[in-house]
């Protein structure tokens, strides 16, 4: 084959590398050649049908023997006297033709010089030809296409992009770069870099050194840059630099910087809180707990972290809160109770803008503690508050001895306050030695009738036949050994005042109608007399008997029990109000030191045996012992070797353990310990006046009943 072979191993491609189209894309496919035989008008025809300036001519083996153009074709068939059908194409044939390959690039092609090249298989096979008129076009359209690509790319970046040229003027100018300097817009290119975006691209021409990460800032923005020269033929031809606004990214690097230091807060704020804290997801998981969780469910963070909360609620505290919560799409308490152990227990979704359910966090307090707590506060309150009341009335609650600092005797006074206001009837129960007279006499005293008398009448000590008399009177000679001028009765005498009538169960059965019709009709009828008499007198009542009992074995009427306790008002024994002792023993020694001229004081174990002791004959035998130990006492301190043998067996009797059979030592320690700790605080309801009592601080006190409690959860059952 003769002529010039160009395939793609050729590299002499010069700036067209970059093209990636081949020669069979762009050639004009022949699938039958020219051969010797054809004339010039053969030739011109076929040229015509194909649409080609040029074909080629291969001899009968099919070797190619050159080319004929349409030019050459007419130029012999005008300066040639026969007849175009009569002159053979050989005499038009142009020798050597360039031959290319199919497989060729279209910039490797462009580098052969050539007006119609012929191209073969590498078999030897004729495929057709190419002129360098559809090769620029060809090669024109895919430069046109080349630059659009790139223009795209560079419109798509995320970066802005610059490029200028060795003026400096810029010669491309992306849409991010328009949309991160908003004041610039396409009239950009063209135009000088300085006049637009101070971005350093000159230095870049003068020093052609690349730099990166380069920061500055254009007004309020900041931005990162990225420099480099464009060099061609090692020459600096322009610079590129590509840059991001990052005050954005700053923005969110400072945002991150305070969130972390938020969460490192929240963290400190949920390990440091005196709750237990648990958040699980949507589905349950526990995603984040603090120490006090940890301690009450007895787990470790590890062993929680990512397990279900149902599992561990069944262990904690036994109720299914978090399937409440998602039922109810609200927050949800409840109040677990067991093992001596008070649970408050919170449950509070969390939800996003969209409604949806994030998470579920769980606040769980122990409130065992502070409940004992609490009540102790409402219990020292109401005391103070008593104490307060009491302190301001003080004169009055004295009356008679009667003092009282301890929750019976404060409801009993603020009863009496209330009662005293009205007229109703009063009836007193309460043991001999009490201070039933006494609260009678509180009762008138801060009454309305404070400036009237106060007549006390024992029914019991009174015979039958003379307490008639006694109560309403007689008339002048109203029967034999009677007072010539008559007699007042009590119910006339205490007119416009008070009338207790004491020991009210030994009132006579024969005389009870006429009580009754006194209190009724507020009017008596003297014996011997005609008339009755309209008084004006408050009835109070006292007994220490079961009066409704007397009513059942027909002793009592109970028509006249119902008259009479209209108020009923029990005053609690000694016994029961051990809080009073001291204040009572205070008073009385206070009271006799005055009236006999002379002062005595008690030692802390005479203190303790009174303490001890049960006093049958409450306030009154109390006060007749404080009397007896001050004046037969031959010193200024009463020795508990001075008090009766009653109270010493009393207290030498409190103060034994009795063992009944062997254990450990610490048990049996531990037994006693429980033991007075219940006691204490079944008789003063505190574990103050509990911890006073025994001798210990209240910590002690408290501690050790967690202790049992922690013992008794830990036994097995």
């Amino acid at each position: 084959m003769k002529g010039f072979v160009f395939s793609n191993t050729n590299r002499n491609i010069g700036n067209w590398d970059a093209v990636m189209r081949w020669v069979e894309e762009v050639m004009t496919p022949l699938s039958v050649c020219l051969s010797d035989t054809n004339s010039c008008l053969e030739a011109l025809q076929r040229l015509s049908e194909i649409n080609s300036s040029g074909c080629p001519v291969v001899d009968k083996a099919g070797e190619l023997l050159g080319i004929v153009t349409m030019k050459v074709l007419i130029e012999r068939t005008i300066h040639n006297d026969r007849s175009p059908a009569e002159v053979s194409c050989l005499e038009a044939v142009e020798r050597n033709p360039v031959v290319i390959k199919p497989s060729l690039r279209l910039a490797e092609a462009w580098a052969c010089q050539f007006d119609l090249a012929v191209v073969i298989e590498e078999d030897g096979q004729v495929v057709g030809v190419l002129s360098r008129a559809d090769l620029a076009v060809a090669l024109y359209q895919e430069a046109e296409f080349q630059v659009k690509e790139l223009e795209a790319i560079l419109n798509s970046a995320h970066n802005g992009i610059v490029v200028i040229n060795s003026d400096g003027r810029i010669t491309s100018f992306n849409n991010r770069a328009v949309q991160l300097f908003t004041e610039v817009s396409r009239e950009a290119i063209g135009r000088h870099v300085l006049d637009v975006v101070p971005i350093g691209l000159m230095e870049t021409l003068e020093t052609g050194k690349s730099e990166y990460s380069q920061e500055f800032r254009v007004g309020q923005r900041t931005y990162i840059m990225n420099r480099a020269p464009v060099i061609q033929e090692g020459q600096i031809t322009g610079a590129v630099g590509v840059f991001q606004d990052i005050s954005e990214i700053k923005s969110l690097s400072q945002e991150l910087a305070a969130v972390k230091e938020l969460n490192s807060e929240l963290n400190s704020i949920i390990q440091s809180s005196t709750d237990g804290l648990c958040v699980t997801d949507s589905a349950g998981i526990v995603r984040r707990i603090n120490r006090i969780f940890q301690k009450v469910s007895l787990g470790n963070a590890q062993d929680l972290i990512g397990r279900g909360i149902q599992e561990i609620e069944e262990a904690v505290y036994g109720h299914p809160l978090f399937d409440l919560v998602l039922q109810r799409k609200q927050p949800v308490t409840i109040i677990d109770n067991k093992n001596n152990r008070s649970l408050l227990v919170s449950g509070n979704p969390v939800f996003d803008e969209d409604g949806k359910l994030l998470q579920v966090v769980i606040n769980l307090r122990d409130m065992t503690f502070l409940n004992q707590m609490q009540q102790e506060l409402i219990d020292a309150k109401r005391i103070r508050e008593n104490c307060q009341e009491l302190s301001e009335s003080r004169d009055h609650l004295e009356t008679g001895g009667m003092i009282g600092t301890g929750p019976e005797m404060i409801r009993v006074f603020e009863l009496i306050r209330r009662v005293a206001k009205v007229e109703s009837t009063v009836l007193l129960f309460g043991e001999s030695g009490v201070g039933k007279e006494g609260i009678g006499k509180l009762l008138h005293t801060q009454s309305n009738r404070a400036e009237g008398p106060f007549i006390k009448l024992n029914c019991g000590a009174i015979p039958e036949q003379l307490l008639e008399s006694e109560l309403f009177g007689y008339e002048q000679g109203a029967f034999t050994g009677a007072r010539r001028e008559g007699k007042i009765g009590m119910f006339e005498l205490a007119h416009n005042g008070t009338l207790l009538l004491d020991e009210i169960g030994d009132f006579p059965l024969n005389l009870q109608p006429k009580l009754l019709r006194v209190l009724q009709e507020r009017e008596i009828v003297p014996i011997g007399g005609a008339m009755p008499r309209q008084i004006n007198v408050r009835i109070l009542a006292a007994t220490h008997k079961d009066l409704e009992e007397m009513i059942r074995a027909g002793q009592f009427r109970e028509d006249l029990y119902f008259r009479l306790n209209v108020v009923p008002i029990s005053i609690p024994p000694l016994r029961q109000r051990h809080e009073d002792i001291i204040p009572l023993l205070n008073h009385f020694r206070d009271k006799f030191s005055k009236k006999y001229g002379f002062k005595r004081e008690f030692s802390p174990e005479v203190i303790e045996a009174f303490l001890e002791y049960d006093w049958p004959g409450n306030v009154r035998e109390l006060e007749n012992m404080v009397e007896r130990l001050m004046v037969v006492s031959a010193g200024d301190l009463i020795q508990v070797s001075q008090l009766p043998i009653s109270f010493k067996s009393s207290s030498s009797k409190s103060a034994r353990v009795s063992v009944n059979s062997l254990m450990p030592l610490k048990e049996a320690v531990d037994e006693v310990e429980r033991q007075l700790i219940d006691k204490a605080l079944e008789k003063f309801g505190s574990t103050y006046k509990a911890a006073a009592a025994l001798g210990v601080n209240q910590s002690t006190v408290v501690r050790r009943m967690a202790r049992f409690r922690r013992t008794d959860a830990e036994s097995p059952a």
